[in-house]
């Protein structure tokens, strides 16, 4: 009894193998293939590559990556900020749906550490040091439109598009038959001296369907990424566009404490501050094959603040608290960070908001970025930041790195209450970016 079940689950799943071949997949392919030909120019767009092709087409064009809370179409990215000296390590997680599915949503999730000193010496404080914490990220992707404003011309680029993708589904068709006709003379020549002890019949059956799945998912990677390679040499679009948003929550795990007293003559205490981060934003990107690659973000943050983090305390050495007449003398051989504030501390929630944009001219990988930061709350200053990003491209000419020189421009308002007359208020930083690991189909 217990062999004619296994004969039939056998026989069940023998059938199930022959429904997968290289016919099938290729079918769904040309499939895909037909769906994007038969589509006109509506309200939505002209579609020229498929949704999975269109992902890693838009994976190398969000190849911008700055900040930690920025789009990356790669399962793991790091960014490594030296105006904060804080290097962050994420991973996105996403299931794959279906065969052909646009990306519409990544949920991140990383550690961010300071491995660097924070503000430059001519700042007046670090605002985060020695601290680790956690970020979360959630983003939701909008629909991606390829603009048909001219008709005629874009159809052309359509029927162009249509017949290059057509030779790429032909082209991959041949490649299986053969690969498929390769495998199937090896499998017959496997007999019991092979594999003693087993059924050949089923041991072929496994090996047909260990084949047929790491060839179907070949050939849906490579189908797509032939598109979008295609698409990126031919700039057979007029314009690309696509919208996010983001909603990060930076959660400190470890956070110094401050030495502070209230004045001189006070004695000094610890405050343990918990700087816990929400932050939501919008970016858009306008994609166009003339006129090059345009990010405008829109974003704001509230920060659980408090009096050290917004420049409200005094910072001073321990040499200049004994030459200022300080009095607690008791505490300075507790004192381990050598540096203490001298003020009235407190904790309260500040928001900040900031808009950026960041331009690349047409088939240029050097681009420029401006941002402009106003926080309210505790403390209303200004910052500012002019950059010069810098895309540098693999073998593969993909985005591989991406390298942000900047200048800082901090309380461009004049509003910091404490330590104006330490040094100037600019700063030269660079902000960096690596995607790596495979793309999020």
């Amino acid at each position: 009894m217990r062999y004619l079940v296994f004969l039939f689950a056998f026989s069940l799943h023998a059938f199930s193998l022959r429904s997968q071949s290289a016919d099938s997949i290729i079918a769904q392919l040309k499939s895909i293939n037909q769906v994007v030909a038969n589509k006109s120019c509506d309200k939505q767009g002209l579609p020229v590559i498929s949704n999975r092709a269109m992902n890693i087409f838009l994976a190398d064009k969000t190849g911008y990556l700055s900040e930690r809370s920025d789009l990356s179409l790669f399962t793991n990215y790091v960014t490594f900020n030296s105006v904060d000296g804080k290097l962050t390590i994420n991973h996105n997680f996403q299931k794959a749906t279906g065969i052909d599915e646009p990306i519409r949503k990544l949920f991140s999730v990383g550690i961010s550490t300071n491995v660097a000193n924070g503000f430059a010496a001519g700042f007046p404080d670090k605002i985060f040091e020695n601290e680790l914490g956690l970020t979360l990220n959630y983003k939701w992707l909008g629909a991606v439109k390829t603009h048909c404003d001219d008709p005629i011309r874009q159809l052309r680029k359509k029927q162009s598009m249509d017949a290059l993708r057509a030779a790429i589904v032909h082209s991959l068709e041949i490649e299986m038959k053969q690969k498929e006709a390769d495998f199937n003379k090896v499998v017959d020549k496997i007999d019991n001296t092979n594999i003693p002890g087993q059924n050949p019949a089923i041991a072929k059956a496994l090996m047909q369907q260990n084949f047929y799945q790491n060839l179907a998912d070949e050939y849906a990677e490579k189908f797509a990424m032939l598109q979008a390679e295609t698409l990126t040499r031919t700039n057979n679009f007029k314009r690309i566009t696509m919208g996010w948003t983001s909603a990060t929550a930076y959660v400190p795990l470890a956070f110094p404490s401050y030495t502070t007293a209230s004045s001189l003559t006070a004695s000094f205490s610890e405050k343990h501050p918990y700087p816990l981060a929400l932050t939501l934003s919008h970016t858009r990107l306008w994609e166009s094959a003339k006129t090059g690659r345009l990010f405008a973000t829109l974003g704001s943050t509230l920060l659980f603040s408090n009096s050290k983090l917004s420049y409200g305390l005094e910072r001073m050495s321990l040499t200049d608290y004994k030459n200022l007449g300080g009095t607690d003398t008791i505490r300075l051989a507790a004192i381990k960070n050598e540096q203490v504030y001298i003020g009235a501390f407190k904790n309260f929630l500040s928001a900040s908001f900031n808009a950026r944009i960041v331009y690349f001219p047409a088939a240029s990988h050097i681009g420029i970025s401006f941002l402009l930061e106003q926080s309210t709350g505790g403390y209303k200053l200004l910052n500012g930041r002019l950059g010069i990003p810098i895309v540098l491209i693999n073998s593969k000419k993909t985005p591989a790195t991406n390298i942000e020189f900047q200048v800082l421009f901090f309380d461009m308002n004049g509003k910091m209450a404490v330590d104006k007359k330490r040094g100037n208020k600019t700063a030269i930083g660079v902000n960096i970016g690596i995607p790596f690991s495979r793309l999020m189909f």
